[in-house]
C-alpha cells in the first residue's frame, strides 16, 4: 500500500492539521564564512563550479549527512509546510545543507533555478537536461533518473531506492508560474500572502517534476535544493521590497519571535542573509 503523496500531505495540512510541534534540539551551531558567499544561476556556474558542486553534494551521501538532511525534512513537513514557517525554515535547512557542502569545499554555494524562466515548457530547461541534473526517469527502470549529474543516484529515505522522476503530463511537465505572475506576487505587502503564495509555486514545480520530488522526502533528489534556493531568493528580493513589512501568520500562529522547528533558531534569527553568511549575485528578474 503506498503512503499519503505530497499532494495529499500538504492539502491536509493546508486545510487545517495542526502543526506538530517539534523539539528545537537543532543542530550544533555554525560558523558563518568570512564573507557573504554568492549564490548564482544554475546556468551562470561555471563547469569547474558546476563540478565542484556536484563533487560536494556527492561527498555528503556518502558520509550520511545527506540522508539526515533529508529525514530532517521529511520529520518537519507537517509543522513546516502550509503556515508561516515554511519560508523562515527552508531558508535555516537551506543554510544548514549549504554549511555542509562548505565543510566539503568552503568555495561552494547552493545555485539556484529561475524557473519561472521556464515556466512555460518545463522539459526543455537547461537545467533538466545532462549537462545539469537530468531529466525524467525512465518508465521501464522503475522512473530511474539515468542521464544528468546525479544519474546513479540513490535516494535513502525512508529507505534505499533509485531515485526517481515521473513528469506529471508524461513526457511533459505542465507548466507553472510565470515571471510576469511572479513578479506580481512580488508586490504582495503581507507576509502571510506571499508566504502562501510562494509555498503553492513551489509545489507545483515539486509536483510537476514528480517522483521524489512529490513525495514529503523531496530533498532525495537534489534538484530539490536549487528549487527551494530560487525561493529563498524571491522571499529576499520581496524583503527588500516591503522593508517594514513583519513576519506574521495567523497559521501556526508565526511571528518574528517564534521558533523554527527542529533548528531552534528565531525567525527574526535568519532574516538577515549577509549575517548568515551569503547573497545573491544578481537581483531578480533577469534576462535569459
Amino acid at each position: 500500500m503506498r503512503g499519503p503523496s505530497r499532494r495529499e500531505m500538504l492539502a491536509s495540512a493546508m486545510w487545517g492539521t495542526a502543526a506538530l510541534v517539534l523539539g528545537a534540539g537543532g543542530t550544533a551551531a555554525y560558523a558563518a564564512p568570512a564573507g557573504p558567499q554568492a549564490r548564482r544561476r544554475v546556468g551562470d556556474l561555471t563547469k569547474e563550479q558546476w563540478a565542484a558542486f556536484v563533487r560536494a553534494v556527492r561527498a555528503l551521501k556518502v558520509r550520511g549527512t545527506y540522508d539526515v538532511l533529508v529525514r530532517t525534512y521529511a520529520d518537519g513537513f507537517a509543522a513546516t509546510h502550509a503556515n508561516g514557517f515554511f519560508l523562515p525554515w527552508q531558508r535555516r535547512h537551506l543554510l544548514h545543507f549549504e554549511r555542509e557542502l562548505q565543510r566539503v569545499d568552503p568555495a561552494v554555494s547552493v545555485p539556484y533555478w529561475d524557473w519561472p524562466l521556464d515556466g512555460r515548457a518545463p522539459e526543455r530547461s537547461a537545467v533538466l537536461s545532462k549537462a545539469f541534473f537530468g531529466g525524467n526517469g525512465t518508465a521501464g527502470r522503475d522512473q530511474a533518473v539515468l542521464d544528468g549529474a546525479f544519474a546513479g543516484w540513490t535516494a535513502g529515505v525512508p529507505r534505499a531506492h533509485p531515485l526517481r522522476r515521473s513528469y506529471a503530463d508524461g513526457d511533459r511537465i505542465p507548466s507553472w508560474a510565470t515571471p510576469e505572475l511572479v513578479a506580481n506576487m512580488l508586490r504582495t505587502p503581507d507576509f502571510q500572502t506571499f508566504n502562501m503564495q510562494l509555498e503553492i509555486h513551489i509545489g507545483a514545480v515539486l509536483m510537476g517534476v514528480g517522483g521524489d520530488l512529490a513525495q514529503t522526502t523531496a530533498p532525495n533528489d537534489p534538484l530539490y535544493w536549487v528549487i527551494a534556493c530560487f525561493g529563498d531568493l524571491l522571499w529576499q528580493m520581496w524583503r527588500s521590497r516591503h522593508p517594514g513589512a513583519p513576519v506574521r501568520s495567523a497559521y501556526g500562529n508565526v511571528t518574528e519571535q517564534s521558533r523554527l522547528p527542529r533548528y531552534g533558531d528565531t525567525v527574526a534569527g535568519v532574516l538577515d542573509i549577509e549575517k548568515l553568511g551569503y547573497r545573491y549575485a544578481e537581483a531578480w528578474p533577469r534576462p535569459r
